[in-house]
C-alpha cells in the first residue's frame, strides 16, 4: 500500500487498499492545476540535502538496496545467508518453462483472483492453446552502458570494439559498423571487467550476488570470456555480494578477484582450471582496484578507502600483506592505480591528486594536481604518458614529463579510460561512451553509447515509424531509432533550475538522486505526433513539443487525488496514454484517481474517475475512444464510458459483459480476459508487471526475476508453457511490440537498460 505513514492521520482506511480523505485544510494547496513552463517549486516540501562523509564512493545499487530490505525485514545481511551450491542452472537449456500445477491451497492471491468477474471472454473467444509459440526472441541489441556505480570497466578487444557491461551482459561494440555482440554468462549485474594482459579477446567479468524475491542470497561469480570465439569459462561463486574488480596476472596465468564482503576478501585463481589459489581478507574499508606488478613476481596492489596495500603471494596459499606510508600525502582514499614503466604505482587520488608509490619502498610523491576534485580514472601511455579523468568531468592528457599535451571537459564524471596506442575510450557516469583520438581534439564529439543512468526506467511508448520513447529518473528522455539503435532527439523531464538537492523520504520508492519534479515513470505521444507527456514522480505531468523536446506546459493532478498525502506531492504517476482520436490523455495516479485530460484546454483535467480503491498501475483506451480500462495494485479491472460531449458525465460501467467485443487500441492492463493465466503458480499478482499483446496471435510479460516470457495468445489456464528469455538483471517494468510485429521492446527497472529483441 502506497501510503505516507507520517501522514496517515490524514485518511481514514476503508475497505480494500482505499482510503477516505479528510476536506483540505485550511492553507492547502488550492492552485490552479495548469502551470506555465516556468515551474513553481514548493522549496519547503522536500527536506535539506547532507553529503555522506564520502559521497564521491558509490556503492553497486544492489548492494545497497539489498541491505536496506535486510535491514527493514530484521533479517541476516545478504552475505550470511546459507547459499546454493554453485551450479550451471542459468545457462544452456531450452528457454521455456512448463508451469507445474500445485496444491489449491498453494496458489495464494490466484486461488481467489479479485478481479475474475471483469474477465469475460469475447463471442469470437479463440480456444486456449497451451503448446509454446513457434515464435521466439533474441537479443538484438542493449542500449546503454554502466557507469553510474562502476569503475574502469571499459575496453579495447583485438579488433577494435569497445567492451563493456551492461545489465547481465558483456557487450562488444563495433565502432564503425554500429554492431553490437552480446554475450551472456551472468544472472545478474555485471560490475566490474578485466583483460587478458597477452589476449585482448579473454575478458574477465564480475557480478553482484542474485537476491531472490524471498530475500535469499545466490553469491556472485566470474565469468572469463573469449569475445573472439564466444566461449565462456564460469568459476565457481565464493565470494559475497558482488565481485568488486578483477585483474590478470603479467603472464595471464592467474587471475585476483576482490569480493565485497565485510572483508574485501582477495582470491587468486588458476582460472583456466577454475582453481582457488589462495585467499585472504583484505580490509575492512572498500577496495576499489588491484592490480599485478610488472616487474616483481606475485605482488599485488590494493587501493581503495584511506589506504594503499603491497600484497606478497608465495605461489601456494600464503599472501602477506604490507601497508603503503602515508608520510606526506595522509590517509586518504584512490579510485583506481596503474603501474609505470619502472613498476613503480601510479595513483588516482580522491583530492583530486596523482600519486605515485614506490614499489620498493612504498613510500608515496605527489606528481601532480589535475583535478578539481576527485580523480576516478587513469591509464598510462605506451610512450610513459598518463591519462587522466576526474570529478569534474576533464580529461587530462600528459606527456612522460608529466606536462599537460591537451584536455577536453565532458558533460559529467569520468569513470573509466583504456587506450589502444590510437584512440582512448572514456566512459563516465551518465552512461556515455567516448572516443577520442589521442592526438587531440577540441571540442567533445558524440558519444558513441547513450543510455538511461539514475534511479529506474518504467516509462516507455512505441512510435508509429521505427522509433520508440523511453523516460527514466535521470531527467533524460529519449527517442531512439529502432534501426540505426541511436538517439535521435533527447530532452528534459524537467527543465526547472532552481530545486532541492533531496527529495524527502516519501512518496516513491527509488535509488534516484534527482529529485521527484526530474522523475518520471510513464511517457506517451499524441497520435498528432505533436506532443510527448511525461507521468513525474511529483503527480504532475509535463507536455513537451515532440520536435524539439522543449517544454510545453505542467499540469498538476494532486489535487484530483482520493488518496491524500502530505502535501499532495506523493501520488506519481505510472499508467497514461492518449486517446486514439486525440483529444484526451488518460492519466492514472497513484491517488487511485484516472484523471481525463482536455488536450486542446492545455491539458486541464475535466474528470477525475475515482471508483478504484488502490494505485492506477495501467490502463487502455478502446479503439473508438468511447471506454478505458484500467487495473490497480488491489487487483481491480474497472471500465469506463467516457462522454466526448460532456466529460464530467464520464462514468465507470459495472457490466463488463457489455463491453466484451470491444476492441483495444492498446492491451497493456495486466488483468485482462486474455492474459488471465500469466503468472507462475509461486507468483503473486504484483510479480508480473508489464503485458502486451500482438495481433492477437503472441503475449509478452515482464516479471520481478527479471524475465521476459513469451505466450501463444489467449494465456486462458495455468499449465500454458511460455519462452523465458533472461537480460535484465532486474524488474523488467515495461514490455511493448514495435508497430510492425519484428521486435519487442523491454526495460529493466534497477538496471536500467533497454533490451530490443528479435521475434525469430
Amino acid at each position: 500500500i502506497d501510503l505516507d505513514l507520517q501522514g496517515t492521520s490524514d485518511c481514514i482506511m476503508g475497505s480494500g487498499f482505499g482510503c477516505e480523505a479528510k476536506p483540505a485544510a485550511k492553507g492547502a494547496n488550492t492552485k490552479d492545476d495548469v502551470k506555465d513552463n516556468v515551474e513553481e517549486v514548493d522549496m519547503g516540501a522536500y527536506g535539506p540535502h547532507v553529503d555522506a562523509e564520502d559521497s564521491d564512493i558509490d556503492d553497486f545499487e544492489n548492494i545497497e538496496k539489498a541491505e536496506s530490505f535486510m535491514d527493514q525485514q530484521g533479517r541476516q545481511a545478504p552475505d550470511e545467508f546459507e547459499d546454493d551450491e554453485f551450479d550451471d542452472e542459468d545457462g544452456g537449456g531450452e528457454n521455456y518453462e512448463e508451469k507445474a500445477p500445485v496444491d489449491e491451497e498453494e496458489k495464494g492471491w490466484m486461488a481467489v483472483k479479485p478481479f475474475i468477474g471483469a474477465l469475460v471472454a469475447p463471442s469470437d473467444a479463440p480456444a486456449n492453446n497451451a503448446e509454446l509459440p513457434e515464435e521466439d526472441l533474441k537479443v538484438d541489441w542493449v542500449y546503454g552502458y554502466r557507469g553510474h556505480d562502476c569503475y574502469n570497466n571499459l575496453v579495447y578487444d583485438s579488433k577494435g570494439r569497445a567492451v563493456y557491461p551492461m545489465a547481465n551482459f558483456v557487450i562488444a561494440y563495433d565502432v564503425k559498423a554500429h554492431s553490437q555482440q552480446q554475450f551472456q554468462g551472468h544472472n545478474d549485474d555485471v560490475v566490474c571487467l578485466a583483460q587478458h594482459p597477452n589476449n585482448k579477446d579473454l575478458i574477465a567479468s564480475g557480478q553482484v550476488a542474485t537476491i531472490t524475491l524471498s530475500g535469499r542470497s545466490k553469491n556472485p561469480y566470474i565469468c572469463v570470456t573469449d569475445v573472439g570465439s564466444g566461449s565462456i569459462i564460469k568459476l565457481p561463486a565464493c565470494h559475497k555480494r558482488a565481485v568488486r574488480c578483477l585483474a590478470f596476472s603479467p603472464d595471464g596465468k592467474y587471475l585476483a578477484s576482490v569480493g565485497a564482503d565485510n572483508n574485501n576478501s582477495i582470491i587468486i585463481w588458476d582460472w583456466e582450471n577454475k582453481k582457488q589459489m589462495a585467499e585472504v581478507k583484505g580490509d575492512v574499508n572498500k577496495i576499489i582496484c588491484i592490480a599485478w606488478s610488472p616487474k616483481e613476481k606475485n605482488m599485488l596492489v590494493t587501493t581503495g578507502v584511506k589506504h594503499v596495500f603491497f600484497w606478497y603471494w608465495n605461489g601456494s596459499k600464503v599472501i602477506n600483506r604490507k601497508r603503503g606510508l602515508s608520510s606526506s600525502v595522509g590517509i586518504v582514499t584512490y579510485f583506481g592505480h596503474k603501474f609505470d614503466s619502472n613498476g613503480d604505482v601510479l595513483c588516482a587520488c580522491k583530492n583530486g591528486a596523482l600519486i605515485k608509490y614506490s614499489s620498493s619502498s612504498r613510500k608515496p610523491k605527489k606528481l601532480a594536481d589535475n583535478h578539481n576534485g576527485a580523480m576516478f580514472a587513469l591509464e598510462v601511455l605506451d610512450d610513459g604518458g598518463v591519462v587522466t579523468g576526474g570529478k569534474d568531468g576533464y580529461v587530462h592528457v600528459l606527456d612522460s614529463n608529466l606536462k599537460k599535451k591537451w584536455s577536453i571537459r565532458l558533460p559529467t564524471y569520468i569513470r573509466s579510460l583504456h587506450t589502444n596506442g590510437t584512440n582512448l575510450l572514456v566512459g563516465n557516469k551518465k552512461g556515455e561512451v567516448y572516443v577520442l583520438p589521442l592526438s587531440g581534439v577540441e571540442s567533445p564529439p558524440e558519444p558513441i553509447i547513450r543510455g538511461h543512468y539514475e534511479g529506474e526506467v518504467w516509462a516507455l511508448h512505441i512510435l508509429q515509424d521505427d522509433s520508440f520513447l523511453s523516460a527514466g529518473e535521470d531527467n533524460l528522455v529519449f527517442e531512439w531509432d529502432i534501426k540505426s539503435h541511436k538517439p535521435t532527439k533527447m530532452g528534459k523531464v524537467s527543465y526547472a533550475k532552481k530545486v532541492p538537492k533531496r527529495r524527502r523520504r516519501y512518496g516513491v520508492s527509488t535509488t534516484s538522486k534527482f529529485h521527484p519534479i526530474k522523475c518520471a515513470r510513464a511517457v506517451a505521444a499524441s497520435p498528432d505526433k505533436k506532443h510527448i507527456a511525461l507521468g513525474r514522480n511529483d503527480g504532475k505531468i509535463a507536455i513537451l513539443d515532440a520536435k524539439t523536446m522543449k517544454p510545453v506546459t505542467t499540469v498538476n493532478l494532486n489535487s484530483k487525488s482520493k488518496r491524500k498525502v502530505r502535501n499532495q506531492l506523493g501520488n506519481w504517476i505510472e499508467a497514461m496514454d492518449y486517446s486514439p482520436c486525440g483529444k484526451f490523455l488518460a492519466v492514472g495516479t497513484h491517488g487511485m484517481t484516472v484523471c481525463i485530460c482536455e488536450v486542446e484546454k492545455e491539458y486541464k483535467c475535466a474528470k477525475a474517475l475515482k471508483s478504484h480503491n488502490s494505485v492506477i498501475t495501467h490502463l487502455d483506451w478502446s479503439a473508438d475512444s468511447k471506454h478505458i480500462r484500467s487495473t490497480d495494485k488491489g487487483y481491480e479491472l474497472l471500465f469506463f464510458d467516457i462522454d466526448h460531449g460532456d466529460l464530467t458525465k464520464s462514468k465507470q460501467n459495472p457490466h463488463a459483459t457489455a463491453l466484451k467485443d470491444l476492441e483495444w487500441a492498446t492491451n497493456h492492463c495486466v488483468l485482462s480476459w486474455p492474459t488471465q493465466c500469466v503468472w507462475d503458480t509461486d507468483m503473486d499478482g504484483s510479480d508480473v508487471n508489464a503485458v502486451d499483446i500482438l495481433n492477437k496471435k503472441l503475449v509478452a510479460t515482464g516479471d520481478d526475476h527479471g524475465n521476459v516470457n513469451l505466450f501463444r495468445y489467449p494465456v486462458l489456464e495455468e499449465t500454458n508453457k511460455q519462452r523465458r528469455v533472461t537480460g535484465h538483471s532486474a524488474h523488467v517494468t515495461s514490455v511493448r511490440f514495435t508497430k510492425d510485429g519484428k521486435y519487442l521492446i523491454s526495460t529493466g527497472g534497477g538496471d536500467k537498460s533497454i533490451i530490443q529483441w528479435r521475434l525469430v
